[in-house]
């Protein structure tokens, strides 16, 4: 691993750090807390989700590696820990042993951010907001099918918990079944204001990269009048 450098700043393996960490308590929480079937499928879509993000940050770090060879000492793990935890995959005692290799892989995500560790104030911010944002729409999908379903409310399923949590993240109010449970509306307030906190973020990510392309034109011109 030492002679292996992976892609990405401090803040790509924050976040790689935090889906790490994420997948071993979802796991944990699925297998000895969660009883309901339905919840247990909204974390195994989640799960889906970060085990395509772990593959995609495999098939990337592998292309780019000098030596495949040496990559793969440690680069393994990133391909075992892409195999999402459903049941079709669970076959004998591979659901443990991908279990242990997603714990291996939180300590080389530990290792790598400890060396490459220096993120700026807007990495910084970006994280927090991936963090809020990632962390609200898993829990309110959770906690508005747990509390929805015995009220009678068209939210009954993972499917339909996971498009309610999208569709209010985007403010998309004309399209969401409404929640009856005080819980489901406090998760509704929750996912609004979450939405707008993203929103304003990449609107001022937008403005910022306007206004540093403009920079380098008025350099040009200023450079241009003096001669």
């Amino acid at each position: 691993m030492t002679n292996v450098r992976e892609k990405g700043s401090a803040l790509y393996q924050m976040v790689l750090l935090f889906l790490s960490v994420y997948v071993l308590g979802a796991i944990l929480i699925e297998s000895f807390l969660v009883t309901d079937e339905e919840i247990k499928q909204v974390l195994q879509y989640v799960d889906l989700l970060v085990c395509i993000f772990f593959l995609a940050d495999f098939i990337v770090n592998f292309t780019s590696a000098k030596s495949k060879l040496e990559y793969m000492k440690w680069g393994w793990l990133d391909l075992i820990s892409s195999i999402p935890a459903i049941d079709p995959l669970r076959w004998g005692r591979i659901s443990k042993v991908v279990r242990i290799i997603r714990y291996l892989r939180a300590i080389k995500s530990i290792k790598v951010l400890l060396n490459s560790l220096h993120a700026s104030k807007f990495e910084t911010l970006s994280l927090c907001v991936f963090l809020v944002v990632f962390l609200t729409f898993t829990l309110s999908a959770a906690i508005i099918l747990e509390f929805e379903r015995g009220l009678g409310s068209p939210i009954a399923t993972a499917e339909a918990a996971l498009w309610w949590a999208f569709l209010n993240l985007l403010n998309a109010k004309s399209s969401i079944d409404q929640a009856l449970s005080t819980e489901g509306i406090t998760a509704t307030i929750l996912l609004n204001k979450v939405g707008l906190l993203l929103f304003a973020y990449l609107n001022s990510m937008l403005v910022a990269w306007l206004v540093m392309q403009r920079k380098p034109r008025e350099n040009s011109n200023c450079v241009s009048a003096n001669d």
